[in-house]
């Protein structure tokens, strides 16, 4: 069905609506599968023992450098790159990421886990990717291809995006003519599907525009973090190139380190992870920590605390740059796991109502061509 005089505007719309449809098929439906089951990674990390169980976290807590002792000496190879705490997922557990000990990045990490309480380590060890959650979301955000792979992802978010505000264009004609949720029958099973489409596409198309818009950020995600940290860090690495410490064991301490960050920030605020020197995320001199507010948009959007490793003085305290601000809330907007239990449930209906109207216009577009191909015999 088209109108009766369709214009250049809608017309090129109806292109765009196809072929932007029809390239991101393939790819969006592994997303939308994908997708799926990483809106509930945690609960499947959780089943799966993947992480450890939350411990009791009323007790008093060891020292952290305690924690990190204990690691260093079971892994002589290995360093601590990052330490996090998340009294919310993960309360009376210190996260440690470690990496081979000469390694810059975080590629060959490993996530391990000890109580608070007793600094002793959990039998959790693992890589990231190795897990079911972790392959998937390799697949997912990377494609297996790692930042070229990223960009995959927004190329195909982009045509997502283009197909659903053009699709907006293209049904808008029939606004007037066809009422909403009107499903026409006795008409042939075409536009039965047709109306399909047009029903469940406005029914999840704001869902549908924030996740594909919020994916389009994230796919920038490693080159605008690579990007900041470059520049953020660009004058403190200069300064103190010739100044590194030892990595491994800097003379100031985590607990040092961090308490001299607290000192400046707001009592509510706490700090979520501390970055060891000579990473990809700090200076070779330099510990970078990640602050945290108490709830709502503070408790997604980092102050960032850069500690001389030598002195213990905190240099700089910052927050992130407005583009860095907008890749962070997107993902949990990407995700839905901002809300609970039942929102990542809602995120899975309106993920699985657009897998059915991808499919759907996939088989509206082979039932056209079809058509005409038989009509032309």
């Amino acid at each position: 069905m088209t109108p009766h005089r369709p214009t250049r505007w809608y017309r090129l719309n109806l292109w765009l609506h196809r072929w932007c449809s029809l390239v991101a098929t393939l790819p969006f439906l592994i997303l939308c599968l994908t997708g799926t089951v990483l809106i509930f990674h945690e609960e499947i990390d959780a089943a799966m023992g993947v992480v450890p169980a939350s411990v009791d976290d009323a007790r008093p807590r060891m020292p952290l450098q305690a924690s990190i002792d204990g690691i260093l000496a079971a892994n002589p190879g290995e360093r601590v790159a990052s330490i996090g705490i998340d009294p919310k997922e993960h309360p009376g557990l210190l996260l440690l990421v470690t990496v081979p000990t000469q390694a810059h990045k975080f590629e060959d990490m490993k996530l391990r886990f000890t109580e608070l309480a007793t600094a002793l380590p959990t039998e959790h060890a693992f890589d990231p990717t190795s897990t079911l959650t972790g392959f998937l979301l390799e697949l997912h955000a990377h494609w297996f291809l790692g930042v070229p792979g990223e960009l995959i992802g927004t190329l195909i978010a982009l045509l997502v995006l283009i197909s659903l505000l053009s699709g907006v264009v293209v049904y808008w004609p029939y606004v007037k003519k066809v009422a909403l949720g009107l499903l026409r029958r006795g008409r042939g099973p075409r536009l039965r599907q047709l109306d399909l489409h047009n029903l469940i596409g406005v029914v999840v198309l704001g869902w549908a525009l924030a996740v594909s818009l919020t994916g389009f950020l994230l796919g920038f995600g490693t080159v605008a973090t690579s990007a900041w940290s470059y520049t953020a860090f660009a004058e403190l690495r200069g300064q103190h190139d010739d100044a590194a410490v030892d990595a491994r064991r800097p003379p100031v301490d985590a607990d040092m380190a961090m308490a001299a960050v607290q000192r400046q920030l707001p009592p509510d605020w706490h700090i979520a992870s501390l970055i060891f020197p000579d990473t990809e995320f700090s200076t070779r001199h330099h510990y970078t920590a990640l602050a945290v507010g108490p709830s709502g948009l503070e408790g997604r959007l980092y102050r960032v605390g850069l500690v001389d490793a030598g002195s213990g003085e905190v240099v700089k305290l910052t927050e992130m740059p407005g583009y860095m601000k907008a890749i962070v809330l997107s993902q949990p907007l990407h995700f839905g796991d901002y809300g609970g239990l039942p929102l990542k449930i809602l995120w899975t209906l309106c993920t699985w109502l657009t897998l059915f109207i991808t499919a759907n216009g996939a088989w509206l577009w082979w039932d056209r061509r079809r058509r005409r191909k038989a009509g032309a015999r």
